[in-house]
This record gives structure tokens, C-alpha cells and sequence, in this order.
């Protein structure tokens, strides 16, 4: 019987563009049935067991990890008639990255002798009774310019001709009834459709939409789905007008940035994009040389937000609406307790906002959805795809007390 799948069509447009990036600087694991079908392949392949012996560290579960490698670079360059030889140094690059940039493995033996890991990236997989629903993680460059798509997202069951290599299991899973019941979310497939209708309402703007989320999120503590789509229905533009008018919180919506930044959070990032990020924070508001965020650093913040984030902003709704629409499609709202998820996701939207404010500071232009698509990569290639980070934030908010709605919409609103 053939596989099914769900998959929105952001999944159908993307195309590897064979940068390579994922095969250098994260931890690559190799799952075990992987490491059993290298075995096998390796019995019979001299050239494909000396790599496998050189490049893979085994451990008791019968996974693997990939010993990543730095690579010397020589090059000529050519200046003032006169040939110099540069050196350069690729660093933490996978062992089996051949020097045309195409995988060693997959090149001698195919894309079904490839791991899960790299099966799958940058797709996130979810295996349910529809089949394999996939959504995406943009910390792949290719993958986050399909957040520039200006069409509401739709999602295809079956499309023709679709197919994907087989995998070992390494993907989540939303049993039968039975087992949602257990995790408390029988109705979970009905509020990821509610919420994605709410994300995907553009009589709207997305920070209202957020506050929207965040009241039904609220809501849901009694499952009762028909009644929130008919308090949804019963709204008027008044009550969205008068969400929009709550009082804003800049000061403390600033701390919680700093507080995610400083070193408790972000001491093992090393990733060059969010690097860039934290310096033009530091630099445009010296944000981190403080203890306490000063008067005049949350007013340069607002003038520049008003400056140059807030005459563009319809102009960028519609990336932060796709970027929510594959959170939500991500599962992150089964993973998580419904108003844990939520935080988090709100945490990301401030952050991406807050770093898109300063990249525009830093570079004095308006901004636009190329400024908010490489925010959003740098900060997803850093922690967005890092469950550890995740457990970290929750617990940054819970223990500053901004886990509480009203207080998540003033964060909202400037």
C-alpha cells in the first residue's frame, strides 16, 4: 500500500538548492537502522567501510554520531599581476561531504541509503491517521524564502505524484483517539484547523491575530470548539480595535529579550547570522552593558520602531502569518501544553521583531520581508529547531511572570 501524506504547499514548492550548509557546524545522528544498513552496504564496499569507520562514532543504542571535520581551503587569488595563495578553513563539516558538495553516501549507494536526519531536513514529520504531515524548518535559507509566498497557504491530502524515501521511524506521532485522549488533546486536529483559520484571516493584522490565538488558546480549557468559532463569529471590528488598545509594555517586553539573550540562553550559539543579530543589538542599544534597561534605551527602540518597522509592517504580514501557519502545522501545539506553545510562540514573534527593529537601525531602511525572512533563519538556525532552548524559554517566562495572558498581549502591542 502506498504511503499518504498531508502536506501543505510550501512542502511541494521547496527545492534543495545543494548549499550545503546542513552538512557543516550541528550534530548530525545517524539512527539505527541507518547504522544497520551501513553495516550491511559496508560488508561488501571496502572504499564506503573505510569512511564509515573514519567518519561515524557508534554508541550502546546502536546509533551514531558523525565526526565532523575541519576542511583547509587553498585558493589563488589574483591581484596587482601577481598570484597569492589564500587558506581558509571550513570548519565542523561532515565527513562525507565530497568536494563537488554532494553527499558520498547518497552518491554511491542512493537517497534510501541516507539517515532520517538527512532524509528529512529541513522538513519536520509527524506520522498521523493522514497520513505523513510535513512542515518545515527554516533554518534551511532555501526553505525560509518560501515565507515570501503572498498566497494563504493551502494543503493538499494525496497530491499526485508526491512520494519520499522511506524512514526508520524517526519522526513524531498523533495516535488514534485513544492516545490524544491520553495526552488531553482528543479534539487536537480541530484546534490546529481553528488556529490556522484564525492565522490565515487577513481582515486582520497579524498582531491582532496573535491576540486572538492567545484568547482562544485560553478558551480551550474546555474543548469546546463550536463555542469558540461562534464567540469567534460573534466579534466586531470594536473588540479587535479595543485588543489592539491595550497598554503596551516596551520596557519589559526589552527585558525579556535581554534576559533571552544574555548567557544563560544563547552561551552555546555560535552561529555566525545570530551572532550579527546580537551585535547590531548591542551596538544600536547597548542592551546587554546594564543591568537595568534605561529610559532612553526603550524610547530609541520605539523611535525606530516607529521609524522604520511600522510603515512597512502590512507590508510583512503575510511571512509572519506563513511562519505561524507551519509553527502551528509543526505540531509544536500537540508537542507542547496548548498555552506553553503559545508562549512560545509569542517569544519567537518578539524576538524576530525586536531583532528586525535593530537590523533596520543598523542598515537605516524600512523594513521589509527580506530583513524579516533572514531574522527569522538566523534566529531558527540557532535555537528555533533546539527543544533544549525551548524548555529554557518556558522556564525564563514562567519564572518572570510573563506566562500570564494579558501580560503576552501588552508584549504585544507598541
Amino acid at each position: 500500500m502506498a504511503e499518504r501524506y498531508l502536506v501543505p504547499d510550501y512542502i511541494l514548492e521547496y527545492k534543495c538548492s545543494c548549499c550545503t550548509e546542513c552538512c557543516k557546524r550541528r550534530r548530525i545522528i545517524i539512527d539505527k537502522g541507518t547504522v544497520e544498513k551501513y553495516d550491511q552496504l559496508a560488508a561488501e564496499d571496502e572504499e564506503l567501510s573505510a569512511m564509515l569507520n573514519e567518519g561515524l562514532q557508534k554508541d550502546k543504542t546502536g546509533k551514531a554520531s558523525v565526526r565532523l571535520k575541519d576542511i583547509v581551503k587553498k585558493t589563488t587569488v589574483e591581484g596587482n599581476g601577481e598570484h597569492k595563495d589564500m587558506v581558509s578553513v571550513d570548519r565542523s563539516v561532515c565527513p562525507f561531504l565530497g568536494s563537488e558538495g554532494l553527499c558520498a553516501i547518497q552518491k554511491k549507494h542512493g537517497i534510501d541509503a541516507l539517515s532520517d536526519t538527512c532524509k528529512i531536513f529541513p522538513r519536520t514529520i509527524f506520522k498521523t491517521g493522514r497520513g505523513f504531515e510535513m512542515a518545515l524548518t527554516y533554518a534551511c535559507k532555501t526553505a525560509a524564502k518560501t515565507l515570501k509566498n503572498k498566497h494563504t497557504v493551502e494543503f493538499f491530502q494525496d497530491p499526485p505524484g508526491f512520494d519520499f524515501p522511506d524512514l526508520h521511524g524517526q519522526y513524531g506521532r498523533i495516535g488514534d483517539m485513544l492516545a490524544r485522549k491520553k495526552q488531553g488533546k482528543t479534539n487536537y486536529f480541530d484546534v490546529e484547523a481553528l488556529l490556522i483559520d484564525i492565522m490565515q484571516f487577513r481582515e486582520i493584522n497579524v498582531d491582532t491575530r496573535l491576540i486572538l490565538t492567545g484568547i482562544v488558546i485560553d478558551k480551550l480549557k474546555n474543548g469546546d470548539i463550536l463555542s469558540i468559532r461562534k464567540y469567534l463569529q460573534s466579534l466586531d471590528e470594536t473588540i479587535a480595535n479595543l485588543l489592539m488598545s491595550l497598554p503596551s509594555q516596551p520596557v519589559f517586553m526589552m527585558k525579556l529579550v535581554k534576559e533571552a539573550v544574555d548567557k544563560r540562553l544563547f552561551s552555546r550559539i555560535t552561529e555566525k547570522d545570530m551572532a550579527l543579530m546580537i551585535s547590531r543589538a548591542y551596538n544600536e542599544l547597548k542592551l546587554l552593558d546594564q543591568p537595568e534597561i534605561a529610559d532612553e534605551k526603550v524610547e530609541r527602540f520605539l523611535t525606530a520602531y516607529r521609524k522604520y518597522y511600522k510603515p512597512g509592517a502590512d507590508d510583512i504580514d503575510h511571512v509572519y502569518e506563513n511562519y505561524f501557519v507551519n509553527f502551528i502545522f509543526a505540531k509544536k501545539y500537540y508537542t507542547y501544553k496548548y498555552m506553553d506553545a503559545y508562549f512560545l510562540m509569542m517569544f519567537f514573534y518578539i524576538l524576530i521583531r525586536f531583532f528586525a527593529v535593530c537590523a533596520c537601525m543598523a542598515e537605516g531602511r524600512q523594513v521589509d520581508e527580506d530583513i524579516i525572512v533572514e531574522v527569522i533563519s538566523a534566529v531558527e538556525r540557532s535555537i528555533g529547531h533546539n527543544t533544549t532552548y525551548y524548555q529554557d524559554v518556558l522556564r525564563l517566562i514562567k519564572e518572570g511572570g510573563y506566562h500570564r495572558l494579558p501580560y503576552v498581549i501588552s508584549l504585544v502591542n507598541l
